[in-house]
């Protein structure tokens, strides 16, 4: 029994290392035709989507790394409108903390060249998470890059209370599956320039 567990493990694993290959293709050829056209679209569609949440959340994204989606056109529009905004720090053991960001605020180039917010700025503890992404299906299951920090994240703060995550995504990283281990945490809803869409998973 054990053994059939762990070969199982590896499958998934060895299909997301695939899934990864192909994603990463994708999203780079997305970004090329319409980085900058999307960016202010999924601004517009993310504005939509926060102003009929009720009350003023705290709203998290991220700084873009390679080819991801830009949402900081969208977190600026945001903050204009006097929404609290965050953007996540890692730390070892897979944890990550959520600092407040301002459109003039510095940044630090930390691990993998990523661009995060001092540890010495206020942190935050947000209810909606904009999440970056590999790919997505349909029930909500997001691939990253695999090193787990957005899973045990959401895994926490789901524990402790609400938090609706959001993946952000070109629709060209929608998969017809995405294989999901114990750990991984599906997305409530997935945002696109084109579309939102509201995930079977959750």
């Amino acid at each position: 029994m054990l053994t059939e567990a762990i070969h199982g493990l590896d499958t998934v694993s060895g299909i997301k290392i695939r899934l990864r290959a192909q994603a990463l293709v994708r999203r780079s050829e997305a970004w090329i035709r319409a980085g900058e056209s999307a960016a202010e679209a999924l601004a517009e569609a993310g504005l939509r989507l926060v102003a009929a949440l009720e009350g003023r959340p705290v709203v998290a994204g991220y700084h873009p790394f390679r080819h991801e989606l830009d949402v900081v056109p969208l977190l600026a529009a945001l903050h204009a409108r006097g929404y609290p905004i965050a953007l996540p720090r890692s730390h070892p053991e897979r944890r990550l903390t959520f600092h407040a960001w301002t459109p003039d605020a510095p940044l630090e180039r930390r691990k993998f060249g990523m661009l995060e917010p001092p540890e010495t700025v206020e942190e935050l503890h947000p209810s909606v998470i904009f999440v970056p992404l590999l790919a997505f299906d349909a029930r909500g299951n997001r691939l990253g890059y695999g090193a787990g920090f957005y899973d045990v994240a959401l895994g926490t703060m789901r524990a402790d209370g609400r938090v609706l995550a959001v993946g952000v995504a070109f629709d060209e990283q929608e998969f017809p599956a995405i294989p999901a281990e114990p750990l991984d945490q599906p997305l409530d809803m997935v945002l696109t320039p084109r579309r939102l869409l509201t995930c079977g998973a959750s």
